[in-house]
């Protein structure tokens, strides 16, 4: 009898000391990698009016909608036969002035020469010296004229800024245009970007990530941030984020969504545990079983947990242990 009662508390003795079998993986195993997504538009602000410069008629144009231009390409031909009229009578001006000065500076020179020798009074000497101050001056505006004349001569031929594809052409052959009227509506080919409004917890996820897309008709455009603008919306309480495309460009105009890779991954609902009525992990810690408090986690949903990736969680038997308990950690089958 007394031999039965020992095997017995043996028995129990051992069942009450015996440790949990628990099997556990690494939190970076465990970790579901979250996207997240939100409207954006390819904006282009290099969509550029090409205006007249002076007036004139409209000779010939090169160009029309849809033709890819290079920059400083021609575009059109105006009528410039006034502008280059205007330019010989500005060039014949001058060079009349020109031959006003030799024979000035001759004059003061004669003066100068004769004032020496007390043949001449000091009010001629003044006299060829103002004459010859007023021809430089008249040489000057004569020049700016010669300038202006070929300024607007280079107007004829208005060119494109920069590389790019006529849009619109507004303008046929034979028009009378003034100044400022537009001709055409060049679009640069290389000045796209993203546009998007985001929320401040959405700002701060995608500047720490590496994998951003523009997601349109079914092709995705990877992306770098360009810079967020620092000013608030107030009603809808979002900022607008500029990105450039690293690759391929996307059309202007066209309207899709944004989609990042989150840098922290989310751990799936089914690994979280309620402890005294705060949700968490459960993880194994020098052989005992600790309990890590997610104060973020819905009961349900995925949560973030900022604990190291190598850290062991407990997979299949979380449930049933507790804070401190003794665990062994067994291979899973």
């Amino acid at each position: 009898m007394r031999l039965l009662v020992g095997c017995v508390s043996l028995l129990v003795s051992a069942f009450i000391h015996a440790e949990t079998l628990v099997i556990v993986q690494p939190l970076s195993q465990l970790l579901l990698k979250t996207t997240h997504s939100a409207p954006a538009q390819v904006i282009n602000e290099e969509h550029a009016a090409i205006s007249a410069r002076i007036s004139s008629v409209v000779e010939h144009l090169h160009v029309s909608a849809g033709d890819k231009v290079q920059a400083g390409q021609v575009l059109a031909e105006l009528d410039c036969r006034d502008y280059k009229l205007a330019r010989q009578q500005a060039e014949s001006g001058l060079t009349a002035l020109q031959a006003q000065i030799r024979l000035s500076r001759q004059q003061l020179e004669r003066a100068e020469k004769l004032l020496k020798q007390k043949n001449a009074s000091i009010e001629l000497r003044d006299q060829r010296k103002a004459e010859l101050e007023n021809l430089v001056a008249q040489r000057q505006g004569a020049t700016a004229s010669v300038n202006t004349a070929k300024l607007a001569i280079e107007r004829c031929t208005p060119r494109a800024p920069f590389d790019g594809v006529v849009t619109e052409k507004m303008v046929s052959t034979g028009s009378l245009v003034n100044p400022g009227a537009m001709l055409f509506k060049l679009l640069s080919l290389s000045s796209q970007e993203v546009q998007a409004e985001l929320t401040s917890e959405q700002v701060s996820r995608l500047s720490v990530t590496r994998e951003i897309y523009f997601l349109h008709n079914q092709s995705r455009f990877p992306l770098q941030v360009r810079t967020v603008i620092p000013l608030m919306d107030n009603r809808a309480r979002t900022q607008q984020v500029r990105l450039s495309f690293t690759d391929q460009r996307a059309i202007s105009g066209s309207s899709g969504r944004i989609q990042w890779l989150d840098t922290k991954g989310r751990l799936p609902a089914r690994f979280v545990v309620s402890r005294n009525g705060q949700l968490g992990v459960m993880r194994v810690e020098q052989g005992k079983a600790d309990f890590v408090a997610l104060p973020h986690a819905i009961e349900g949903q995925a949560v973030e947990v900022d604990l190291e990736d190598g850290s062991l969680i407990i997979v299949e038997g979380q449930h049933s242990v507790e804070q401190d308990e003794p665990v062994t950690v067994a291979e899973k089958g």
